[in-house]
């Protein structure tokens, strides 16, 4: 996660590299913060092939950005197939994510 500057309680300007985020587990999935502030926060989220999270409700908005491989994202009742830069808004609600093809995303969330 970004580094606060130590006279702040949020970070200064950083520069960081995705790829210190993803990490992908056999079988399952990893969600690792990447920055969390009063506005909104980020998270990568990275799934192996196969993996599901079933429709669940959250009770904030996050806008999604695939980076890489290929999935089917479910918000409400829509669902979408979803490839390298396609970009998904789910408002509060129901969504879910299946991945098909080792998935990595980020994520900009409301905070909570």
């Amino acid at each position: 996660m970004l580094k606060p500057n130590s006279n702040r309680s949020q970070p200064t300007e950083q520069k960081c590299d995705i790829d210190q985020f993803l990490r992908f587990v056999p079988g399952g999935k990893t969600k690792r913060d990447v920055f969390k502030g009063k506005h909104f926060n980020i998270v990568v989220i990275c799934l192996d092939d196969g993996y599901e999270i079933l429709p669940h409700h959250e009770p904030y908005d996050v806008f999604f950005y695939v980076v890489s491989g290929r999935g089917v994202f479910t918000v409400g009742e829509k669902q979408w197939d979803a490839e390298p830069g396609s970009m998904i808004f789910a408002p509060s609600g129901v969504r879910g994510i299946k991945c098909l093809e080792r998935l990595s995303v980020l994520g900009t969330q409301e905070p909570h």
